[in-house]
């Protein structure tokens, strides 16, 4: 019944909008035949404005005779009602400012100058109705494909993008094979097991990360010190888009996770294969940019070089309607130079729909060049008064299962002299060494009868 509804939501926002734009196009028109020309701030609009009918028309009959998941259909309204509201405007506009047949030659004047005022309101009505045309036509061209890489992204379930039940065409899997991409999956999951429920959610809430993730700017650049968590940080970051994701089928995820234990992870070069592997299944077709680079290195048997990948890369962000790019622990990278020049090349593009987040410690070589291009509202310090907020619900957490101190949990002074020294050594350190420094000092209290005079020092 859901599904039904939200199909004849879908359906009927489509068909009013359809309406509403021919009126507005109509207007154009009239005003053509009678004047000759449209004012130089409309012209892009009248040909974005019948490219939108369009793109809905055949949008409503795709949906009107192919199967189209739920998510997909609640994730259009949205768009649609975006698409509405531009209209709207851009028919307050037309009213004020397109002079009529009858109108003195005095009121044309003075709509000419309050035509000029609106260029750039126009203007920017335009980029938006073409950024929803492309999103439109996403969908259409997904409602209406035999080749969905992804049947659904309620399958996603928080895991690496390579679901053994998406649909892999046989060439997709050819070239998978080719990147020989290494998994990051692996660091993902273990970074989620380490995780303790509930950390993370200041960064979640946080209004650098909300502006990031609806309409970033700028790449986002988290740093700390050593073992202050980013990469659980990274990974509670990838859950929260993943279950964004489940619900919105525009947008797609890639991540890596540089790894001093695992060279293959420690080489940009095998990032970018890993980012552009990741994309190309999220993607309704193989990527035209990515299947001619396969064609033209297959019969050789030739690993592309890695600027014909980024310009692959490039492409395959711009076909997508929204894309988050996550990369942990920069500074795990044994070729940060070239690193960084793909950071800034990847920044230079300069795409409103990527959403870019990296973390690294603060040092020379990777803070000068992210400095350059990260704006300073985007970057954030893990520093002890965030971090120990996480560390304190961990440590708590653990005292609270650990059966070895079960005779003194009844104690408030005693746990609360163990929580109170560990807190005070933690300086924003990650869960894990937080952790050594409890099991040692568990051992430093003889025989579990009771704290010793020195084991607090």
């Amino acid at each position: 019944m859901a599904e039904v509804l939200a199909a004849v939501g879908v359906v009927a926002s489509i068909v009013q909008l359809v309406d509403f734009s021919t009126r507005v196009v109509s207007r154009l028109d009239e005003f053509y035949s009678v004047a000759k020309e449209v004012p130089k701030s409309f012209r892009h609009v009248k040909t974005e404005l019948p490219l939108l009918r369009t793109t809905l028309e055949q949008l409503k009959a795709a949906i009107d005779t192919t199967p189209v998941a739920d998510s997909s259909k609640k994730a259009l309204l949205p768009v649609i009602a975006g698409c509405t509201e531009q209209v709207k405007q851009l028919d307050i506009i037309l009213e004020k400012t397109l002079p009529e047949t009858n109108d003195s030659w005095t009121k044309k004047a003075k709509k000419a100058v309050v035509s000029l005022h609106n260029d750039a309101k126009v203007e920017s009505i335009t980029k938006a109705l073409r950024n929803y045309i492309g999103i439109l036509t996403f969908y259409y061209a997904a409602a209406s494909s035999t080749l969905q890489p992804l049947t659904g992204r309620s399958l996603f379930n928080n895991l690496y993008p390579f679901h053994p039940n998406c649909f892999i065409d046989v060439k997709l899997g050819k070239i998978r094979q080719w990147l020989s991409a290494p998994d990051p999956s692996t660091n993902y999951q273990k970074a989620l097991k380490l995780r303790q429920a509930d950390t993370g959610i200041w960064l979640l809430e946080s209004d650098t990360y909300t502006r990031w993730k609806t309409a970033a700017t700028s790449p986002l650049w988290l740093y700390g010190i050593p073992g202050c968590g980013k990469t659980i940080l990274s990974s509670t970051v990838l859950e929260d888009l993943f279950q964004d994701c489940q619900d919105d089928p525009r947008k797609a995820i890639a991540y890596f996770f540089f790894d001093f234990n695992d060279v293959q992870k420690q080489d940009p070069d095998m990032m970018i294969r890993s980012v552009v592997c990741q994309l190309s299944q999220q993607c309704i077709k193989i990527p035209v940019s990515l299947d001619a680079l396969f064609s033209s290195n297959e019969s050789e048997q030739l690993q592309p070089p890695t600027h014909t990948l980024m310009e692959a890369l490039r492409l395959m962000v711009q076909g997508l309607p929204i894309v988050y790019i996550v990369l942990d622990a920069l500074d795990e990278c044994t070729q940060r130079e070239e690193l960084m020049e793909m950071l800034e090349t990847i920044a230079g593009w300069q795409l409103p729909n990527l959403h870019f987040m990296v973390t690294s410690r603060k040092v020379g070589d990777i803070e000068m060049p992210l400095e350059s291009f990260v704006d300073e509202r985007c970057r954030i310090c893990l520093e002890s008064k965030l971090v120990d907020k996480d560390i304190r619900r961990y440590v708590r957490q653990r005292l609270s299962d650990d059966k070895r101190l079960r005779k003194w949990e009844k104690d408030a002074s005693t746990m609360g002299q163990i929580e109170t020294a560990l807190m005070s050594g933690a300086k924003g350190m990650c869960v894990c060494l937080v952790m050594s420094q409890y099991h040692y000092m568990l051992t430093m209290i003889p025989g579990f009868d009771g704290p010793s005079a020195n084991w607090m020092h």
